[in-house]
């Protein structure tokens, strides 16, 4: 267990707390704690850089130049570890996506109408349905699947799509991820919503799956990251299959766009909350 963690503190006058968060979450941060206009952010003393600060300085100048944000703050500070988590736990209440599918923390119950209930035990990640890409694809799933499908779920995570995918209906799932935590953590959350024998979870890059082709795609990551995998995600999506992508900020989504629809992927549907993009797309 590490003993200590540097904390990230970014105050601002706007509500881009989940910019932030997105912005962050590829770089270990390890947990997040939101307060009202303030983000917490923690990492492991193993995985802190200086510069990550002068990178979200330069992250809130750009969104203050696009009127997203005044006056902010960025301050560091070495704490030892505590139960930072506790609090956070505290604060993730169930969500109901859709009028049919809920997501719900394992530590909480769900007392509500919905008919698909997932329970999910995100560990400080992504996967509880509050950010908005997380709820965006569950909506796109709910929407394009029509039964049977064979899916690839790159970038898994907490396994929330591979989980959505199959008790909407789809056949089987492979779930792929590079992060070790991530595996464990999605294998544990598909076998508590008793999906596991319909989702295969593999640990790798996608480019280690061969030559199988899926009926759906669907990659919840970042700009960065679905432009350089534009090539497997084209090369195993079936004539006439769908792809949804997410973890995009509208700003980015123009190049995703251009990208995909360079190589062949017509655009079905665009969903947008806050800042951020998820799209539908068919081959």
């Amino acid at each position: 267990m590490q003993d200590k963690y540097f904390e990230l503190l970014v105050s601002t006058d706007g509500a881009v707390n989940d910019l932030v968060v997105g912005f962050l979450s590829d770089v270990g941060a390890e947990g997040f704690v939101e307060e009202e206009n303030e983000l917490k952010c923690y990492f492991a003393e193993s995985k802190w850089n200086p510069q990550y600060k002068e990178d979200v300085v330069r992250f809130l100048g750009h969104l203050r130049s696009e009127g997203k944000v005044g006056k902010y703050t960025v301050e560091v500070s070495e704490i030892m570890n505590q139960d930072w988590n506790m609090k956070w736990e505290e604060s993730i209440v169930p969500i109901e996506v859709t009028d049919n599918i809920a997501i719900k923390p394992s530590w909480k119950e769900y007392n509500g109408s919905a008919k698909i209930v997932i329970e999910i035990d995100p560990k400080m990640s992504f996967g509880t349905g509050h950010h908005e890409t997380t709820r965006m694809m569950v909506r796109l799933l709910e929407k394009y699947i029509k039964g049977g499908e064979r899916i690839l779920d790159v970038g898994t995570g907490t396994g929330v799509l591979a989980i959505a995918a199959i008790k909407l209906g789809a056949d089987r799932c492979i779930a792929v991820d590079r992060d070790e935590w991530s595996i464990e953590n999605s294998i544990e959350n598909i076998r508590r919503n008793g999906v596991l024998e319909k989702v295969e979870v593999i640990r790798g890059e996608i480019a280690s799956l061969g030559d199988e082709e899926f009926d759906f795609e669907v990659a919840n990551l970042n700009r960065n990251t679905l432009l350089y995998i534009e090539p497997e995600l084209r090369r195993r999506c079936k004539p006439g299959g769908v792809l949804l992508l997410a973890g995009l900020l509208t700003l980015d989504e123009e190049d995703i766009v251009k990208s995909y629809t360079k190589s062949g992927f017509k655009v079905v549907e665009t969903l947008r909350e806050a800042e951020w993009s998820a799209i539908a797309l068919s081959k």
